[in-house]
């Protein structure tokens, strides 16, 4: 046992004092990735097959990135190469800068994202070239996870950056979510 660090732990509540941080940023969190959730789903009813409740899963030390708070949404689309079905994954992560090609000199990367789970490439390379054409504010980056052909993310240093990219990545969403996969079959 480290001395030092368990007497500074302990001193003025100072371990307490974190864990309730984290417990309300965590609640916070929450919060917005439900309200996401909920308006993505609003905004292109047809893909969902009903209002999903949320699944937020919290993954401080994930390995693969640096952390993640993400929501996957079953969505009535499925893949027409390999008939997987899709899922809207919405997520807060941080990242290593270096993994999407960004330059900053303050650590971690954290941005606001969505990508679509079991996707085909030719679809994500579709929405990418139809928002490169137009006037969106969003970055295209590697699925370090590999379950999809790619993400779509925007950085934040904020609570207002978050909520201005949360909301403008429902927007895209309404604008391109038709584009990813196909009706399943059902003439079964």
């Amino acid at each position: 046992m480290n001395d030092e660090f368990v007497t500074e732990a302990i001193a003025n509540d100072r371990c307490l004092k974190a864990k309730r941080l984290l417990d309300r940023f965590e609640s916070e969190l929450h919060a917005e990735l439900s309200r996401v959730g909920t308006e993505m789903q609003a905004a292109q009813p047809e893909l969902f097959e009903s209002d999903a409740p949320a699944n937020i899963k919290y993954h401080w030390d994930s390995g693969t990135i640096l952390a993640n708070v993400r929501d996957n949404l079953p969505m009535t689309r499925i893949n027409p190469e390999t008939g997987n079905q899709l899922k809207l994954n919405i997520s807060v992560r941080w990242v290593d800068p270096t993994d999407w090609g960004e330059n900053t000199d303050v650590g971690a990367l954290c941005a606001a994202c969505y990508k679509i789970n079991h996707d085909h490439a030719d679809d994500f390379e579709v929405v990418k070239e139809k928002t490169l054409a137009g006037d969106w504010e969003v970055n295209f980056g590697t699925d370090q996870f590999n379950n999809a052909a790619g993400i779509i993310y925007i950085p934040v240093t904020d609570g207002t950056e978050l909520r201005a990219a949360t909301d403008n990545l429902i927007d895209h969403f309404e604008q391109f979510g038709t584009y990813w996969g196909v009706e399943p079959d059902t003439d079964d």
